[in-house]
């Protein structure tokens, strides 16, 4: 199937409408955000929809760069990951006190993500530093934070989407993340045909890891006013036809149980390009309160991929500007 018969076939599939159309060539980002997205009781999905001014080599030269999708507004920093040494730099500042202070709390698994055996851990690393000074806890909620990046990375190497622990909320509760992102990952089954090999690293990775370019990171972000550390798998396959990159983050430590947005991106018209991006984002709120606020996490998934899609829009605009010039 030919990138224009997948490109028509999007537009259809969303039922696009000439108005939208009309105003995905002025520039806007489209959002789409609704309950019959999303594949499980604690799931948050939306789509976003752009057209940019720059042509698909472009694309493929972006998707290049050692740069990561989440929007800029989240990002506080970030690290690729090749071995263990990289995780050095994962630090709380005087700023996150309020955030360390957690890890000294008596229930974490209510408020870090974390399983059984991780907050067993976490308290080995900083009970000794319970009554020291401020950046004592500082230094000592980081090294465990560290501890749990380090073993998380580890294990989701070896085995995907099934090293991935669960969180346990307490004895009886347990959030099974690995889980949740299997199921948000059989949708892309829809695709098997066009993209067969993309499906098969989303739903089986490690298995297929060959077809695509790899990029592992630490992110330190701030959701809901809070800092977090997150854990992202970046994969990246492209064509003259299409370019597909998903950015799986199989861990984040607050907020969110788990993220990830896959961006498609084909020719669209003469010089120009269509990018869809897909989200999906398990998030904390199962409680009644939860149910509630589910509008509101549903914003949040919304603005996550319609901020990624504008950054990506800005960046790609910007890079096909003549020197000194205007775009077009």
């Amino acid at each position: 199937m030919g990138a224009e018969t997948i490109t028509e076939g999007l537009l259809q599939g969303f039922e696009v409408t000439d108005e939208e159309i009309r105003q995905l060539e002025n520039g806007e980002v489209l959002a789409f955000s609704d309950s019959s997205f999303e594949y499980s009781k604690r799931e948050l999905a939306a789509d976003a929809m752009v057209i940019v001014n720059a042509d698909h080599n472009a694309v493929l030269e972006a998707m290049d760069e050692d740069s990561t999708i989440i929007p800029v507004k989240y990002l506080i920093s970030h690290r690729q990951v090749f071995t263990d040494a990289d995780f050095d730099e994962v630090r709380f500042g005087e700023e996150d006190f309020k955030e360390v202070q957690r890890f000294f709390g008596k229930k974490l698994g209510k408020s870090l993500n974390l399983s059984t055996a991780e907050q067993a851990r976490v308290e080995e690393i900083v009970a000794p530093h319970r009554d020291s000074p401020p950046t004592e806890q500082i230094e000592a909620a980081s090294a465990a934070m560290r501890a749990v990046l380090v073993s998380r990375f580890n294990a989701y190497i070896e085995s995907g989407l099934s090293g991935v622990t669960p969180y346990d909320r307490s004895k009886r509760k347990q959030v099974d993340v690995g889980a949740e992102l299997k199921l948000t990952n059989d949708a892309a089954l829809a695709f098997d045909d066009e993209f067969p090999e993309f499906v098969e690293l989303l739903t089986r990775y490690p298995s297929g890891a060959d077809c695509c370019r790899h990029e592992f990171r630490w992110l330190k972000v701030r959701l809901n006013k809070r800092p977090a550390f997150a854990l992202s798998h970046t994969m990246m396959q492209s064509s003259d036809d299409f370019a597909l990159i998903t950015e799986r983050y199989f861990y984040v430590s607050n907020s969110l149980n788990s993220a990830q947005i896959t961006v498609m991106w084909l020719p669209y018209e003469e010089g120009g390009s269509l990018g869809l991006a897909v989200s999906a984002s398990a998030d904390v709120l199962d409680s009644v309160l939860g149910r509630m606020l589910r509008p509101v996490g549903r914003n949040m998934a919304r603005d996550l991929v319609t901020g990624s899609m504008q950054d990506v829009k800005t960046m790609l605009e910007e890079r096909s500007r003549p020197p000194g010039g205007e775009a077009d």
